[in-house]
């Protein structure tokens, strides 16, 4: 680690997490062993910062080159595009009043991970899902959302589990993120992800509470995911004793009233994250939402919380070694340890005595965390969100489940199999 000053946590850990062999050196690519450290300008450096791309890539090159992952992306968009035909247009056609970005003919194919289907994640028994509309606090739009719940193995004694929300970034997609939600619940998490308002199947524009359009369409801005995860936060506390307001009124006729699995639910741990324009709403919202106890911030584009704003809230960033929007190319020379940490939100929140940590797994870029759809898909790292799991678990763990060993965790030198267990999609883990 770079840096650490531990009131509670202050950490930025070198990118080292992942290392690798320079080309050449090696029969086959390895991007899991210690890279060295040799002296910048040499011709060591040289050749390790390309193995450093050529790792960069490796999520890519596997999908394009597994006969399994093209078999199931085809089976998975063949599915995507009945529902689309049977369930979601003829949903959209009986509210005339509802404009969404993808009505009309078939869009292009939202599949992105097809091992990562909620719906056969659910189906294997790695734990609850539900796929449904709910409308939006501060618009009244409607806006897609799914919950994922850990299974419940005594439904006469449910357990209480901490809640989390999440949102996308720019034109993006719950789908995209989809490796959060699944991993995260089958953890010990009830879950919401949602498309915000414009995106992905929510509506474009909002609603007066008896459904009269009011053609508030905001263009992506910081305020449309802010809106989307504090909407978020009011439906996973909502219960039968205490209703979800918007929903009740007519603008929100058929969506459900309350949080389906209320009974989960622990109202008094609360977590949010976000990638890319999600995770920059995220990092200032969760300071200033009382209830909110612990962030997780992937990617927000280094950006830094203002000025007059509160300090008050543990916050992990996940940061990327390839500045946004490049996806891996060669370097130049080093990185700036302190790119990600000087004068932004780490420092803001260090100085004012908050647990904050930093980690930039190696090789990766700003589309590590969001898994774009096939066969567009944009290079990144083969283990990159594999570690960020095992650091997210780990600090949600740590300030909404109050466990020690999250502590231990998030500051010693290797990872265990906590990730492993939870990054399986609809398979099954074998520890060998």
């Amino acid at each position: 680690m770079r840096r650490s000053n531990y009131l509670g946590i202050a950490a930025a850990v070198a990118a080292s997490v992942i290392a690798f062999a320079a080309p050449g050196a090696r029969a086959q690519l390895v991007c899991d062993e210690y890279a060295g450290d040799p002296a910048e300008g040499t011709q060591e450096w040289t050749e390790r910062d390309a193995n450093n791309v050529e790792c960069g890539h490796q999520r890519l090159v596997d999908a394009n080159a597994s006969p399994a992952f093209l078999a199931k992306y085809n089976e998975q968009v063949a599915i995507e595009e009945a529902e689309y035909a049977t369930v979601t247009l003829p949903e959209w056609a009986a509210e005339p009043t509802r404009v969404h970005a993808g009505a009309g003919t078939l869009p292009q194919s939202k599949v992105t991970d097809p091992f990562r289907s909620p719906e056969e994640w659910a189906a294997a028994g790695h734990g609850r899902h539900l796929k449904f509309y709910f409308i939006n606090s501060a618009t009244g739009a409607k806006l897609r959302a799914r919950l994922f719940a850990p299974l419940e193995p005594d439904p006469d004694h449910p357990r209480q589990y901490p809640v989390l929300a999440f949102s996308p970034g720019l034109q993006s997609y719950n789908e995209v993120n989809a490796w959060f939600p699944e991993e995260m619940a089958e953890a010990g998490y009830v879950v919401m992800i949602v498309d915000p308002q414009g995106q992905g199947d929510s509506e474009n524009c909002g609603h007066e509470p008896d459904g009269t359009p009011t053609f508030d369409c905001p263009s992506s801005n910081v305020d449309v995911y802010k809106n989307a995860i504090r909407s978020a936060i009011g439906f996973l506390l909502s219960s039968p004793a205490s209703p979800y307001p918007r929903d009740l009124e007519p603008n929100g006729a058929g969506t459900p009233p309350f949080n389906p699995f209320w009974e989960s639910v622990d109202p008094e741990h609360v977590g949010i994250a976000g990638h890319s324009y999600g995770a920059i709403a995220s990092t200032p919202l969760g300071q200033e939402d009382a209830r909110v106890d612990a962030i997780v911030s992937y990617d927000n584009l280094d950006a830094n919380l203002p000025a007059s704003g509160p300090r008050r809230t543990p916050t992990l960033f996940l940061a990327a070694d390839y500045p946004f929007p490049t996806t891996p190319t060669p370097m130049s020379g080093n990185p700036d340890p302190d790119e990600h940490i000087a004068g932004l939100a780490y420092d803001q929140l260090a100085a004012a005595n908050v647990d904050v940590m930093s980690i930039t797994p190696r090789a990766s870029d700003h589309y590590e965390w969001g898994y774009q759809p096939f066969p567009a898909n944009f290079p990144s790292s083969r283990y990159g969100e594999r570690i960020s799991l095992y650091y997210t678990l780990a600090w949600f763990d740590r300030y909404l489940k109050g466990d020690p060993d999250g502590t231990t965790r998030l500051v010693r030198g290797y990872v265990d199999e906590t990730a492993d267990l939870h990054s399986i999609g609809a398979g099954t883990y074998d520890a060998a």
